[in-house]
């Protein structure tokens, strides 16, 4: 899925259907639309970093040779924590967490973080993790856009459909186990 279709989804639900109609129809928005468009696309990046700091982080696992103190400027990523570190062995690491680093008890050989996913335009292609669909990022995406015109109370509608969804994704599933009964 594209970030215009969402942009499309999120015109329907904030009822700006004029500006649907033509990026459906891939025609010409005016000023003022394209300035509406535009703030839709900040609004959705901000979702998405929204989504993989505070519900359904990204995972990047990458090899690194660091002794000691390994520099988050030295990953690809934009870190935003680090849940693992391992030896060439294979062994974890004890590491400690700063602002800019972190220090390593002994030589690093692989690193596991979650990180900030980069931002979009209109025409890239959005990865669906986790099982997030285009509804959900429209969500919030309404309720971010709503709330900078001042529509609060719209807005606080939109919000809680996007938390009720990313509360339903988050939760656990499959078999649940009991303990056995036993008599006292």
């Amino acid at each position: 899925m594209k970030v215009l279709d969402i942009i499309k989804i999120v015109c329907d639900f904030v009822g700006e259907s004029e500006i649907f109609s033509k990026l459906s129809l891939n025609s010409s928005l005016s000023g003022k639309e394209q300035e509406k468009v535009d703030r839709m696309i900040r609004c959705f990046n901000l979702v998405r970093q929204e989504i993989a700091c505070d519900y359904l982080p990204l995972f990047a696992r990458e090899n690194v040779d660091a002794n000691a103190i390994l520099n988050f400027s030295s990953l690809s990523k934009k870190v935003i924590h680090i849940y693992e570190v391992k030896n060439r062995f294979g062994m974890n690491l004890h590491f400690k967490n700063f602002d800019n680093y972190i220090e390593i008890s002994g030589r690093a050989k692989s690193v596991i973080y979650s990180y900030l996913p980069d931002d979009l335009t209109i025409d890239d292609e959005v990865i669906m993790h986790s099982g997030l669909s285009g509804r959900i990022y429209a969500y919030g995406v309404a309720s971010e856009y709503l709330l900078i015109d001042g529509v609060s109370e719209d807005a606080e509608i939109w919000e809680n459909r996007f938390k009720e969804s990313l509360f339903v994704l988050s939760r656990k599933r499959g078999e649940l186990v009991l303990p056995k009964r036993r008599w006292l």
